[in-house]
């Protein structure tokens, strides 16, 4: 076996199989366009994160700019999941309508590359003030769980979608806003919510921006703080559409809303106005090493993944796994930083991406409660040329079955076993709060 195949094997026996309902374990499907965008994204070692108070607050054509435009990895952190809004498809009210939008927003992110986080705060309707709101949502309470986002997620750099004042409209978009201002500062502070850095450390992003507005016509006041502005309507020719399409595919996920929205083409400057932190000269990363040279000894992963980048062809992804096996053994090498993990996913998705291998788990059994037991069919297949052998197969929590024969070229290799859960299995977490 070549040493491209045995570090295959490694990846293929990761495996973990999760009992669903018909099928839900399985890779997302990915064209030729964003398949290149995932392998120049590797190269990005950066950050944002985007804050609003409710789903449909995000500005999609931005959040689609900074994951697929400048390939940083993104979140939009909503405070709330949307309970108090409307429903124009269905009778859900409250806490199931926060389900549905919570599954809204999941479907966005699908389609503009960023990450979804959510706070403890509840929708509670039109909110007059952002006083009345920070007493009934509990300040301190969301303030620590807004904290606990950027300890965790450590966004280089964090842009508010309302400014601190009335102008906001509404008195969440405002307390969305003052939190956000707050939580900049505590994060870095070592004294505030200790309790979290059982789990997390302290870290200090290195600027706030406020997404700005301004009516047409109307110019930035004198002496007013810094800015900048950016075209979210650039078009990408790898991707062949603008930034503003992805955005609206993403916003036309919002169907409880009524938010479907047609596609614009053209420039849309945006404002970005600092608020807090190291003022940006030029660009929204001033300052900010956007490079694997971030990473103690990261500097080699960044020459290989550098060439395996200038390498790529659409026409033979296969041909790049050999490099970024090679990577992944450099990172593997790598002392513990917070981006090991988050770029050894990339990695591991590129591999299989690039090598065609699919890996699913299916179950006809929807629920199972605890004592019970259904059959999961796990299938494994190799769509490329690249040689994969499926070292074992394990139910999360389950003995492994294995070892199982090298998987021949688009010839699915399938085992039904036999899936037990355990008489003291606690219930499993509800799948919208995952």
């Amino acid at each position: 076996m070549t040493t491209a195949a045995r570090r295959v094997s490694v990846f293929a026996s990761a495996l973990a199989l999760l009992v669903a309902a018909r099928v839900v374990a399985q890779p997302p499907v990915e064209d030729a366009a964003r398949r290149r965008v995932a392998m120049e994204k590797l190269a990005v070692v950066g950050s944002a994160l985007y804050i609003g108070a409710h789903p449909d607050d995000e500005n999609t054509a931005m959040l689609a700019w900074l994951a697929q435009g400048r390939k940083v990895r993104t979140a939009y952190l909503s405070l709330t999941r949307g309970d108090g809004g409307q429903n124009l498809i269905g009778t859900e009210q409250g806490d199931l309508l926060g389900v549905v939008r919570t599954e809204e927003l999941l479907a966005a992110r699908q389609i503009d590359g960023a990450e979804q986080f959510f706070t403890r705060a509840i929708d509670f309707g039109f909110s007059k003030n952002p006083e009345e709101t920070l007493r009934f949502w509990g300040h301190d309470a969301v303030l620590s769980d807004v904290v606990w986002v950027i300890r965790s997620f450590r966004p280089d750099v964090i842009v508010t979608r309302f400014p601190p004042n009335a102008s906001g409209g509404h008195g969440h978009h405002t307390a969305s806003a003052i939190l956000a201002a707050e939580a900049f500062t505590a994060a870095a502070d070592p004294a505030r919510f200790p309790e979290q850095l059982r789990y997390v450390t302290p870290w200090q992003a290195k600027r706030l921006m406020w997404n700005a507005w301004r009516r047409t016509g109307e110019t930035a006041p004198a002496g007013g703080p810094p800015e900048l502005t950016v075209d979210l309507g650039a078009y990408d020719p790898v991707l062949g559409e603008s930034f503003t399409e992805i955005a609206a595919a993403s916003r036309s996920m919002h169907k409880s809303q009524g938010f479907g929205s047609t596609p614009r083409r053209g420039p849309l400057p945006n404002i970005l106005q600092f608020v807090a932190g190291d003022p940006p000269k030029a660009d929204l990363f001033d300052g900010i090493d956007l490079t694997w040279n971030r990473i103690p000894g990261g500097r080699a992963v960044g020459a290989i993944l550098a060439r395996a980048i200038a390498a790529y062809r659409d026409t033979d992804p296969a041909a790049s796994v050999p490099a970024l096996l090679q990577a992944l053994a450099a990172l593997d090498r790598l002392a513990p930083d917070p981006w090991i993990p988050v770029k050894r996913k990339e990695l591991l998705d590129q591999i299989a991406s690039c090598s065609g291998l699919w890996l699913e788990a299916m179950s006809a059994t929807s629920t199972v409660t605890p004592g019970g037991s259904a059959d999961v069919t796990a299938m494994a297949l190799d769509r490329s040329r690249v040689p994969i052998s499926l070292v074992s197969v394990r139910l999360s929590g389950g003995d492994a079955i294995g070892p199982l024969r090298p998987l021949e070229p688009n010839v699915p290799e399938t085992r039904v076993i036999a899936a037990k859960v355990p008489a003291d299995a606690p219930y499993a977490q509800p799948y919208w709060l995952a």
